[in-house]
């Protein structure tokens, strides 16, 4: 019972959840698509979990996996007004700072959500993140990044798909590109041998958000939000660590992105960019993407972080992505940050590369190996084989 064990200890220990933007450059699909809110992550639509219906190499249909998956035939029920899922995913890895240091597998998501659409113009959606039940060795303190929440519950209002839609409550607002990796640089800064979270997964706040896309090619987002949880970040100056916010003020976010149709069928994409700002404090964010159906996808951004009299930060990720056949996926990915504090000359500068695969083994398991090189401030660099256990539905 050692698996069934390690599967309990991977829901009860585990912290993120996001989505897939490489799968929106293979299929040509927006976000809301797959995804019962328009800015995508969590909770899946029935077409999201259908499109993952039988993406695996050992067909669901085989002798070995048909009992297993015999009555797995929709994630809704009750008329297809209520819908569930989850993504729980486990990580190997082993210290770039010591050469000798020990390989620890630890989880990384335990997401269960769900939603509820009494009429069709209302929607109450909602996830739990089983990890805020876990406790540091020895105490009482939970474990959580700075500013990560228990969960979130939103209503979403939205008479049509071409009129625009108004979410509030407790959610994450929409900036940037969501990924299904937080290990990706994008929403941190880094220091000389580390980095430190800006956005955390599970990050949340209490607010409400306008979005539309009437129009095919375009998504726009606004919104305005409270900021207990960047309150908690904590952002180095070069002798001490400083809150990301303080004070009262609101945090207002902006968030644009155009979907152009460039060559028919065979090609698609994304372009945009967000902007958050809570007094001195901002974040903004440009990406752009583009994709060869069912091929490749090429995806990039940067973000630009900065707090007065603080800090300063800019990351930059790219990946290329090959889709070598439907359950079977190989990416290269660059990723860049460099910092600056205000109370010391010295400039943080890591530098990344992973080499990596999604293979899809049985329906909704995905298991991913890379091999991930990082260059920091120390002489030569270090190299790491790390592994992830991906179970979602």
């Amino acid at each position: 019972m050692k698996w069934f064990r390690g599967f309990v200890i991977s829901i009860v220990l585990s912290v993120t959840c996001s989505a897939t933007p490489q799968l929106s450059l293979l299929t040509g699909n927006r976000c809301s698509n797959c995804h019962v809110a328009n800015a995508g992550g969590a909770t899946r639509n029935n077409l999201g979990w259908y499109s993952m219906y039988d993406v695996s190499i050992i067909p669901r249909d085989s002798d070995i996996l048909s009992w297993l998956y015999s009555s797995d035939t929709t994630n809704d029920f009750s008329k297809k007004q209520f819908i569930y899922g989850w993504d729980l995913r486990v990580q190997s890895t082993k210290s770039f700072i010591d050469e000798n240091a020990s390989r620890v597998i630890f989880p990384m998501q335990a997401a269960v959500y769900a939603a509820y659409q009494p009429v069709k113009a209302f929607t109450i959606e909602g996830s739990y993140n089983i990890a805020s039940l876990r406790q540091a060795h020895n105490s009482e303190q939970q474990i959580h990044f700075p500013g990560q929440r228990a969960g979130w519950l939103s209503t979403i209002i939205q008479p049509s798909r071409s009129l625009p839609a108004l979410r509030a409550g407790l959610f994450r607002p929409s900036i940037g590109i969501r990924y299904d990796d937080h290990t990706i640089y994008s929403y941190n800064y880094v220091l000389p041998l580390s980095r430190q979270a800006i956005i955390a997964p599970n990050w949340a706040e209490y607010g409400a958000e306008v979005s539309y896309e009437g129009l095919k090619w375009l998504t726009t987002e606004m919104g305005i939000f409270g900021s207990e949880g960047l309150s908690q970040v904590p952002l180095w100056d070069g002798v001490v660590f400083r809150s990301a916010i303080t004070g009262n003020a609101p945090t207002v976010t902006a968030r644009l992105v155009a979907w152009p149709n460039i060559a028919g069928e065979l090609s698609t994409g994304y372009v945009g960019g967000s902007y958050l700002f809570n007094n001195d404090f901002t974040m903004m964010n440009v990406f752009v993407g583009i994709g060869l159906t069912d091929y490749l996808s090429l995806m990039a951004e940067t973000v630009f972080t900065s707090k007065t009299n603080v800090m300063k930060s800019t990351t930059f990720m790219t990946e290329l992505l090959w889709q070598v056949w439907t359950p079977v996926l190989a990416y290269v990915r660059y990723e860049t940050g460099t910092s600056t504090f205000v109370n010391t000359t010295d400039r943080a500068t890591v530098n990344s590369i992973i080499f990596g695969s999604q293979l899809f083994i049985v329906p909704f398991v995905e298991f991913r190996p890379e091999y991930r090189i990082q260059d920091t401030y120390l002489d030569g660099y270090s190299s790491r084989w790390n592994f992830q256990l991906h179970i979602f539905y």
